[in-house]
């Protein structure tokens, strides 16, 4: 009898120790929370079970399991497009209590009633002519403007048109410096637009800006040195030139290599010749060195890389495309 009760107790000594060493084999590693270890797992069991399906799944099957991911996603999108279409509705909403004039209040109604933002846009700057309210004119601008913002949809060149349209509804309203900042979000997406650089040039004579504005690419760069006019020539630091442009440089003892492609540049630095593709060219102003960086002619050493270069005198504006 003794011998018996020796044996059960032994099984259950045994029984303890193997579910105690089971617990902690099982535990996660690095001390995980008992909720994060059944997260992982129940992801792993998901995931497993996905995998299981499109396995044993026939074709039909794996197709219907792909298509229910893509209506998953397409639901998910469809909610955040959701919340910003809702975020841009109240601030139409709230703007409309501001505006009076039927005019301006089309554009935003138009909106309101589904049209896409550019129509709306469009629409707006078709009926700037009757509309003199030019603190309407702002706000529906603005609106116009953060629904634009908003809506991800919008190709690169429609998107350059609308923020070209706001531009100009802004600079006959007055604010020169909202103008500004749209027209040239507008140059980024299409840089080669001429007509934006037109309206540009027009918000920096309206300010009377009278410094050189350089833009290449759309883009305007720093310059450590500012650009200077000399007899009518345009003179900016040769390295940012040439970065901008995309163009390798080699400046050694005063002499100036510049290379684009298949078209070359060569020059002195004061020096009236130089080397266009290899043939000698005389220039009107030298490049120039100013507080230890070279300055070179800006049109020559754009058009002589096949670049376009337009000079708008109003403003004092250079476009390089």
């Amino acid at each position: 009898m003794k011998g018996l009760k020796k044996f059960f107790s032994l099984a259950l000594v045994t029984v303890l120790l193997f579910s105690l060493a089971g617990g902690a084999w099982a535990a996660p590693k690095g001390g995980g929370q008992p909720g994060q270890a059944r997260g992982h797992a129940e992801r792993n069991m998901e995931q497993e079970h996905e995998r299981n399906m499109n396995e044993g799944a026939t074709v039909e099957e794996k197709e219907q399991n792909q298509n229910k991911e893509r209506e998953e996603n397409g639901l998910k999108k469809q909610e955040k497009r959701k919340s910003v279409t809702e975020h841009v509705y109240k601030g139409i909403e709230n703007a409309l209590q501001h505006v009076k004039n039927p005019v301006a209040r089309a554009a935003l109604e138009a909106i309101m009633e589904g049209k896409s933002v550019p129509e709306a846009v469009y629409q707006a700057k078709q009926s700037l002519k009757d509309w003199h309210d030019l603190v309407e004119v702002t706000v529906v601008a603005e609106e116009l403007k953060e629904a634009l913002e908003e809506d991800g949809s919008i190709d690169r060149l429609t998107r350059a048109e609308c923020y070209k349209h706001l531009g100009e509804m802004l600079v006959e309203a007055g604010k020169m410096q909202d103008a500004r900042s749209l027209l040239e979000q507008a140059l980024k997406n299409n840089p080669g637009d001429d007509e934006n650089y037109i309206i540009l040039n027009k918000v920096f004579a309206k300010v009377k800006d009278s410094k050189i504005k350089v833009y290449i690419k759309g883009n305007m760069p720093m310059f450590d040195v500012a650009p200077v006019v000399e007899n009518g020539r345009v003179l900016v630091p040769l390295r940012v030139l040439a970065e901008s442009l995309g163009a390798a440089v080699d400046y050694k003892d005063n002499t100036i290599n510049i290379q684009l492609n298949n078209s070359t540049v060569k020059l002195v630095v004061g020096s009236g010749k130089a080397l266009v593709d290899g043939k000698p060219v005389m220039l009107e102003v030298p490049a120039r060195v100013v507080d230890g960086r070279a300055l070179v002619p800006l049109r020559f050493i754009g058009e002589g890389l096949k670049a376009k270069v337009n000079y708008y005198r109003e403003g004092n504006l250079v476009a390089v495309e």
